[in-house]
């Protein structure tokens, strides 16, 4: 598949001097109003579609996400030579952005952090076996590769695999598999005596064991036990943990511009609610305690905002220190915002009835995917 973006026009010349300009090209305008067709095609204008996915076995609807894979998105992350759409990471962050608006219920940012691990370090027969049908959305792909030891240390592997004979076998057990329970094939990361390495597994192979629950959001998420699990040597990504750590920064932007998707969802809906919903004769926002919160609330958005444009722009030297800022920040305000629209709706902004609670939900486990804030404030610090 040929590149289809290209790069962002972000920095445009006057005769004043360099100034930024957010307007986005022709490609990645198309992008992001593919995406909003999608979402308002699958998901409408109120919360009837979402909690149909949610209820759904897997978490997610198979017909949404067929529907997804024809967008392109699953794509995004994947370079050309693999068959991917070659996009960077701006356009990533824009789909990411709009899905986060129309709060979906499908494992996008899920199935691209597998996506982007199997472009990376995949063999080209694993390419063709499991990445291409990934892209195209007839499977799904898990990485397994937390652990409760690990404290959110993401080079803390406690798993084990050993050759016998022609074979390996793993031993270990991964909690918080984002899409493990649905997923048909899982990335298990596992030490060797030369380091740690990725393995491919089916997730019905013998010596799996899958407890799935679900996570606050709703979604379905696996701890995995794997006790004895053979797979072929071949199963074996190319390179060691050190390919791990490009696709924590990608994944750590996606989510945090969706989470900035959501909360200026929330935002805008809260704007409305104290527009319209009166006490003591007049509107909530009349009121300058309110307009208070509110403008405090949309500061909080724009510097987001900024903090995920910021990390999408950086150089890539400087992209995973950028990224992991973006997602500390990002995660901290979303919070806040969300916190914010559920106290000005009072006690129905929990309920099931508004999308108030779903984003909130969301954004919790958004929050701490691949480390919670703390987390990435560390690699942050120690990036500097």
């Amino acid at each position: 598949m040929a590149r289809l973006f290209r790069p962002c026009r972000v920095l445009a010349a006057n005769a004043d001097g360099a100034r930024m300009n957010f307007d986005p090209t022709e490609d990645q305008a198309l992008l992001k109003a593919a995406v909003e067709r999608f979402v308002s095609d699958s998901y409408g204008t109120d919360l009837t579609a979402r909690r149909a996915a949610r209820l759904a076995e897997t978490g997610f609807s198979a017909t949404h996400w067929a529907r997804l894979a024809a967008t392109g998105v699953l794509a995004l992350p994947v370079s050309a030579a693999h068959g991917g759409l070659g996009a960077g990471r701006v356009e990533l962050m824009l789909a990411m952005e709009a899905l986060g608006r129309g709060l979906i219920a499908e494992p996008v940012l899920e199935a691209a952090i597998a996506a982007a691990l199997l472009d990376a370090a995949g063999t080209p027969a694993q390419q063709a076996d499991v990445l291409a049908p990934l892209i195209a959305g007839d499977r799904l792909v898990a990485l397994a590769h937390a652990e409760r030891d690990a404290r959110h240390n993401l080079a803390h592997v406690g798993a084990t695999a050993r050759a016998v004979g022609a074979d390996v076998l793993i031993d270990g057990t991964k909690i918080a598999v984002l899409a493990g329970g649905a997923a048909d094939t899982l990335i298990v990361s596992a030490q060797t005596a030369d380091g740690i390495g990725f393995w491919l597994a089916p997730a019905a192979a013998p010596g799996v064991d899958r407890r799935r629950y679900r996570l606050a959001d709703g979604s379905v998420a696996a701890e995995i036990t794997l006790r004895q699990v053979t797979v072929a040597a071949d199963a074996r990504l190319a390179g060691g943990v050190a390919k791990l750590w490009p696709v924590v920064a990608m994944a750590r932007l996606a989510a945090a511009a969706e989470m900035l998707g959501i909360m200026t969802l929330l935002f805008d809906t809260t704007l409305a609610y104290v527009k319209t919903r009166t006490q003591f004769g007049q509107p909530l926002g009349a009121f300058q305690v309110i307009q208070h919160r509110m403008t405090d609330a949309y500061v909080l958005v724009e510097q987001a905002r900024s903090q995920v444009f910021r990390a999408a722009l950086a150089p890539d030297a400087d992209f995973a220190r950028a990224a992991a800022g973006a997602k500390a920040y990002v995660a901290e305000a979303a919070l806040a915002v969300a916190h914010t629209a559920v106290q000005l709706h009072g006690g129905m902004g929990v309920t099931d009835e508004l999308v108030i609670g779903h984003g909130l939900k969301r954004i919790r486990v958004l929050a701490l995917t691949f480390g919670d804030a703390n987390a990435a404030i560390d690699d942050y610090r120690q990036a500097a």
